[in-house]
């Protein structure tokens, strides 16, 4: 060793230990800028050895785009010496041995040995700490930033924010509440909620259901009154949610609410409006049961009577008028059954009720009331068989039926009408065809619309109101039957209803039911005719008397059922259903049990509701609908 180093290094033998054991990294740097020692922390920290380092430039440590300058800060410091914290005022880096750069703070301490000046360089590697300000000022900035926008949110909010401490103090309000109530935001804060704004009448009912709040931490959509400052009510909706400490205690309650009085006086009178409305549909219900009755009865006294003048007139012109009155008469009554209908159904006056049957039964119907209308009109109306059965209502399914069959009917000029039953699943398809005019595909949907009619313009009313398919739309509807239309302008339409099929073969009652005996060819069949109105009565009893039929009346069930017991045995029964006391089904099983026999019958309503098929209970009977 040198005497240079031998005194270089006797020199240092003083600050060995403490030189050693500094936290940070430390250079002794000669006043030239040679670094001279360096201790165990400045080697790990910049990844050289001392051997690589001592007799270096501590330029050896900086990157180089900052080396000239710290050439001339070097020079500074060595003109006047003096103890100096550097990054205070300046951003520094170093640089280690692989290349890799880092923010450093460097503490300079200029100590004097052996007559000469060395530099103590304290150097702390400030990277995390650089790292952990910006996150704390991108955290500051962040907070000033959320608070900036709630303080902003909570004063343009157009809705109550309150908050409320644990005791039900307000703690914070804005100024939509601040408005709504009537005070400063001053005099509310520290406010009692319960004493100051609930009515008295509910203020217990809202402590409770705060302590519930409190416990449970969210409630929404509570609605209750609050009284301002001027004494009025408001009623307001809430949804609260509890709010916590750092710790997870409950502090306090967060409340947003919506002034809803003039939504609840809206929807009170709209409650109002409709049980008012509810109260007229009932009363119009009553009107309608009775109506579909008795509006009928004298369009059945004249429908009888015109027969009955047919029969006796011979002059041609005579007979013109009477067909012509007649024609009058049926568009008359099918304008107010449908007019009827309508209303009971729109109402919800009738109930299905649902039944296993064979489809046939009602087809077989539909065949026999539509078939003369087909002939003459020179149509095919063509039914193909089957022994499917079907759960619905079959009085409203036929109902259904009817209308799309009458309709098809109507506008079909050449060809035919024909129903079919397609077995699809656990359904039955029955479709309804003709080769009528077709239907638009733009009216596709509004012909089930009230009062829409497809070549009409003019209202013609031998066509109708156009209130058959809305009555079906209805009926399906009211049955939860699909409904669908398939159509081709002058090719033909078909209407299909599908219906719930039942797989299994029920059984059905024989129409055939105890043998009776039929009067002979000598004899005039005996007919007994039951009705309440005097004109129906007389006008049946003439026409079936111009047929040849013995008629005998009766005026109410009562009279009728004397009649049995006083030994009349009629061949046939014809019945009103709508009868005072007893109605005409328990007459009629009145009169077979006295007579002991299932006497044929003719049951005659005005009713179109579904409930008066029961009469189908009884064998051997057969319903009509007035007219």
């Amino acid at each position: 060793m040198s005497d240079k180093n031998k005194n270089r290094e006797s020199g240092f033998a003083g600050v060995d230990d403490l030189f050693d054991a500094a936290p940070d990294a430390t250079l002794l740097v000669a006043i030239d800028g040679r670094i001279e020692r360096v201790n165990a922390q400045a080697e790990k920290l910049f990844g050289y050895t001392s051997e690589e380092l001592i007799g270096e430039p501590v330029e050896l440590l900086i990157p180089q785009r900052f080396r000239n300058s710290h050439l001339k800060y070097r020079q500074e410091f060595a003109d006047k010496p003096r103890i100096r914290t550097m990054g205070k005022s300046l951003d520094l880096y170093a640089q280690q041995k692989d290349g890799t750069k880092f923010p450093i703070d460097v503490k300079l301490s200029p100590i004097l040995i052996q007559d000469r000046t060395i530099v103590v360089a304290a150097i702390r590697d400030i990277t995390e700490s650089q790292k952990a300000a910006r996150d704390l000022m991108e955290a500051n900035e962040q907070l000033r930033a959320e608070k900036n926008f709630s303080d902003n949110l909570i004063s343009t909010q157009e809705g109550i924010v309150l908050v409320l401490d644990s005791k039900g103090r307000i703690t914070l309000a804005n100024p939509y509440f601040e408005a709504l109530v009537g005070y400063k935001v001053e005099q509310l804060l520290g406010l009692d909620w319960f004493a100051t704004f609930i009515p008295e009448e509910e203020r217990q009912t809202i402590q409770d259901f705060f302590a519930v709040v409190m416990r449970e931490g969210i409630n929404e959509g509570y609605v209750n009154a609050i009284v301002t400052k001027n004494g009025a009510q408001r009623l307001i909706q809430w949804h609260s949610k509890t709010l916590e400490n750092s710790d997870g205690k409950i502090i306090g309650v967060l409340n947003t609410g919506y002034d809803v009085t003039d939504q609840e006086a809206a929807a009170l009178s709209l409650r109002e409006a409709k049980a008012e409305a509810d109260r007229a549909t009932a009363i119009k219900s009553r009107f309608l049961a009775a109506a579909s009755h008795d509006v009928r009865q004298p369009l059945q006294s004249i429908s009888l009577y015109l027969s009955i003048l047919s029969k006796r007139l011979e002059k041609t012109d005579d007979l013109e008028i009477v067909n012509k009155m007649r024609q009058s008469l049926d568009s008359m009554g099918e304008i107010i059954d449908a007019l009827l209908d309508i209303s009971k159904l729109e109402s919800g006056y009738v109930v299905a009720e649902p039944v296993k049957f064979a489809l046939q039964t009602i087809l077989d119907q539909i065949r026999a009331d539509n078939a003369p209308y087909a002939e003459e009109k020179g149509l095919t109306l063509r039914i193909e068989p089957t022994l499917l059965t079907a759960l619905s209502d079959p009085a409203l399914l036929a109902r259904i039926i009817e209308n799309l069959v009458g309709n098809a009917i109507r506008y079909t000029e050449t060809g035919e009408v024909s129903i079919s039953c397609i077995a699809d699943g656990q359904n039955v398809r029955v479709e309804v065809s003709d080769t009528g005019v077709g239907i638009p595909p733009e009216a596709l949907e509004t012909i089930f619309e009230e009062y829409f009619q497809l070549e009409n313009p003019v209202r013609d009313r031998s066509k109708g109101l156009g209130l058959g398919l809305a009555i079906v739309r209805h009926i399906a509807r009211l049955l939860e039957h699909d409904l669908d239309v398939r159509s081709r302008p002058d090719h033909g339409s078909t209407f299909s209803v599908t219906v719930p099929l039942v797989r299994a073969a029920i059984e059905t009652e024989s129409i055939a039911g105890p043998a009776h005996t039929h009067p002979s060819r000598d004899q005039k069949i005996k007919v007994l005719i039951v009705d309440d109105d005097p004109a129906i009565v007389d006008a049946t009893k003439m026409l079936l008397e111009v047929e040849g039929f013995d008629v005998q009346t009766a005026l109410d069930g009562g009279e009728a059922i004397s009649q049995i017991e006083g030994g009349l045995r009629p061949d046939i029964i014809v019945s009103d259903y709508r009868l005072p006391g007893l109605n005409g089904i328990e007459v009629v099983r009145h009169i077979r049990e006295i007579s002991g026999e299932d006497l044929p019958t003719i049951l005659v309503t005005g009713d179109t509701s579904g409930k008066d098929i029961e009469a189908a209970s009884l064998v051997r009977c057969e319903v009509l609908h007035k007219p």
